[in-house]
């Protein structure tokens, strides 16, 4: 009798040691993180249908996939990796993330509506982006810098609300007290969208020079490289038939900075460079705008030059 007692025993010894966590291990959060993992088999897989039909039955389950950057990758996938989704279908995404969204706890929902917000962005659905956050963004003097600095950056590119995101990104530059670089940024952009131009290029020249300030501090270069590498990034780029030559094609200063530099990580230098190019092309447009042509061409061969050839997807 003895032999069949003892696995009882400790099968009970186990459950109470363990029985606390067992409803996370076979719960619904569980469960619904099994079923996102089996929809995301079957989208690469090449079966987007089953895959959409196991991510509903896994939103069922559980509200804390909202907080899972896989499920949000799965969901925008299945949207846009076509090719051209209906305005129907990116309606309805919108639709299905306020609803999650709105079942998570109050103060996640922010930060989870400026990574949605964003996901919007990087698709070039900045309306949807802007009505994101402006659902579930508290009053601007209750968000902290980077709410408003988001919102009035995507505002600015919507063109529309340009005179609250003004006082967004005001807000934002008081909240910060640093003055950070993209920051800087949005104020001039959302200048540049109020045709107020000449108040707009001081904090577009600010925003470039603090960039090229920590570009100086950049870590992990040896003091006889730095002035290299400062060069090949801040340089200007002053002969136009140089600039376009077969010995110079564009994106060969990407490509020397990675050969020079082999110990950064390529996407390190590409993240760099894609930076500074943001405020260039900014800065381009608004001394455009300014009748400055002559100083913007400089900035749209530097952008050649690092082979940022449509500038305009950079926003």
């Amino acid at each position: 009798m003895k032999k069949y007692l003892t696995p009882i025993i400790v099968a009970a010894v186990c459950l109470l040691a363990f029985g606390p966590l067992l409803p996370s291990f076979f719960g619904p959060e569980w469960r619904a993180k099994w079923i996102l993992a089996q929809a995301a088999n079957e989208y690469l897989d090449g079966n987007p249908e089953k895959a959409d039909e196991s991510l509903k039955r896994a939103e069922l389950l559980s509200d804390k996939l909202a907080i899972e950057t896989e499920y949000w990758d799965l969901k925008f996938d299945l949207v846009f990796n076509k090719e051209k989704p209906t305005p129907e279908a990116i309606s309805s995404l919108f639709e299905d993330s306020v609803a999650l969204i709105s079942r998570t706890p109050a103060e996640l929902q922010p930060d989870i509506a400026i990574f949605v917000g964003e996901r919007f962005h990087l698709r070039r659905e900045n309306e949807f982006a802007v009505r994101m956050m402006e659902r579930f963004f508290p009053a601007i003097p209750k968000r902290d810098a980077n709410e408003n600095n988001s919102l009035a950056y995507f505002r600015a590119l919507t063109k529309k609300g340009l005179g609250t995101a003004l006082e967004e990104v005001d807000a934002a530059l008081v909240a910060d007290g640093t003055s950070r670089t993209e920051f800087l940024d949005t104020k001039a952009w959302v200048l540049h969208g109020l045709g107020r131009d000449k108040e707009a290029l001081p904090f577009i020249e600010e925003s470039l020079k603090k960039i090229h300030s920590q570009l100086k501090q950049f870590e992990g270069i040896s003091k006889s490289d730095r002035s290299r590498f400062e060069e090949l990034f801040i340089a200007e780029v002053e002969d136009a038939v140089e600039n376009n030559s077969p010995e110079n094609p564009p994106g060969s200063r990407l490509d020397e900075l990675k050969k020079e530099f082999p110990y950064f990580r390529p996407i390190d230098l590409e993240l760099q460079a894609k930076r500074i190019a943001a405020v260039r092309f900014h800065r381009a447009c608004i001394l455009d705008e300014l009748g400055r042509t002559e100083e913007s061409e400089l900035d749209y061969r530097w952008l050649d030059r690092f082979g940022f050839t449509e500038p305009d997807k950079l926003n």
